[in-house]
């Protein structure tokens, strides 16, 4: 029997190209990460949400009671804290490898930084080439707007989805 999760509710901001989605995401059964790399539905279902600009995201457009989400579409996920953004198997330890890799994504419209783990040391282009998932999991993310450098997002994880990747960069350590 699937062991139930503590909360039923997880608060989510979803970036498309143009705008952002913020509302509640059922995780009562299936966590974050695992209903977006799910390769058996096309769609996530967002409630109790908000729809805005990007370039605007304070002024809401409209609200919706229910909205479907096409996640072939998406560009990025926030959510607060890095345990909401772990796929079930990641949750127990498991995910925190030893290689902490600090890289720059671009897509279309958005610049995210923020930290990579990894088990090992591999050659970075396998991340996007490798496994079933669709989303990579930033740590401790900031999320701009490539046009409009003040407006910025946070959160403990961003989930970015692999093929809305325009350039993926690391950041090389000084010695």
């Amino acid at each position: 029997m699937q062991e139930k999760l503590r909360t039923a509710w997880l608060v989510v901001d979803f970036f498309t190209h143009r705008h952002r989605l913020s509302g509640r995401l059922n995780v009562r059964h299936k966590k974050l990460a695992d209903q977006l790399n799910d390769t058996t539905s096309s769609f996530i279902e967002l409630e109790d949400a908000y729809i805005s600009n990007i370039s605007q995201s304070a002024d809401i457009i409209a609200s919706y009671s229910s909205v479907i989400l096409r996640k072939a579409k998406l560009t990025a996920v926030i959510v607060a804290q890095q345990e909401d953004g772990l796929r079930r198997d990641q949750s127990y330890g498991s995910y925190f490898g030893a290689y902490l890799r600090q890289v720059f994504i671009t897509t279309s419209s958005l610049e995210i930084t923020g930290h990579l783990r990894l088990s090992g040391k591999m050659d970075m282009r396998t991340v996007l080439t490798t496994g079933t998932d669709a989303f990579i999991p930033i740590l401790d993310g900031e999320m701009r707007i490539a046009l409009l450098r003040d407006a910025i997002f946070t959160g403990g994880m961003i989930l970015v989805n692999k093929n809305q990747i325009g350039a993926f960069c690391i950041v090389e350590e000084k010695e």
